[in-house]
């Protein structure tokens, strides 16, 4: 069963919890919040204090993509927030083993980012490591901190790759893709093997009721 994540960086910045509430009224239960600092990724993007208070407001899954340089120091603002899950970008962080130990040992579920450069060889040491167990790979589709770019096609075959060896070695990690992902798209990442769509554009521009009843329409096709 396919799991729909609203990426909050597509709604409104001024009323972020308003759009939530309307996505979550057409069955939508868990979010994606990028943390940015402009020197990884071009833009500067949502705190931990916005993780704090939407989890005052919502029970939906609150998930941090935490895509930014000296991850250890910016990680551990996080962990109090009430983020259901964290995941950290591959490519910017110095220790990512040791931070997704981190992660676990606070409670939250881990997860590891991966931007499209990234070979699945480079993905796989994560997939095999027994010391901790990773809740779900997120594997970029486009470039990261930066919503409404076109999905990287190349993509489409990583995202097979991971699934057909997360399917062979027996593993409970999913497999959630973000950036890029909308009308046009879905049907295709989810063929590939995706088991979360991360939607941003294409749920919060516009009538969002209308656009999940879309996006739920394409899928069942």
């Amino acid at each position: 069963m396919i799991e729909l994540c609203g990426s909050v960086l597509a709604a409104s910045h001024t009323s972020i919890l308003r759009d939530i509430r309307l996505a979550e009224d057409a069955g939508i239960s868990r979010f994606h919040i990028d943390v940015c600092d402009g020197h990884y990724t071009r833009k500067i993007i949502f705190g931990d204090q916005l993780v704090r208070e939407l989890r005052g407001e919502t029970p939906s899954l609150l998930e941090v993509h935490i895509a930014v340089y000296n991850t250890e120091n910016i990680l551990r603002q996080f962990l109090d927030t009430g983020a259901d899950v964290i995941s950290i970008q591959f490519e910017s962080s110095e220790q990512p083993a040791e931070n997704l130990t981190v992660i676990k040992n606070a409670g939250i579920q881990p997860g590891m980012t991966f931007a499209p450069v990234t070979a699945f060889g480079e993905m796989k040491p994560f997939l095999d490591n027994l010391d901790f167990v990773l809740d779900f790979v997120n594997i970029l589709g486009v470039e990261p901190g930066i919503g409404g770019q076109e999905f990287n096609p190349v993509v489409l075959g990583k995202i097979e790759e991971t699934a057909d060896y997360i399917s062979r070695k027996g593993l409970k990690t999913k497999i959630s893709v973000d950036g890029g992902v909308n009308m046009d798209t879905l049907l295709s990442v989810k063929d590939a093997g995706a088991d979360i769509l991360t939607v941003g554009t294409a749920m919060f521009s516009g009538d969002i009721k209308e656009n999940i009843v879309r996006i739920r329409g394409i899928l069942n096709e």
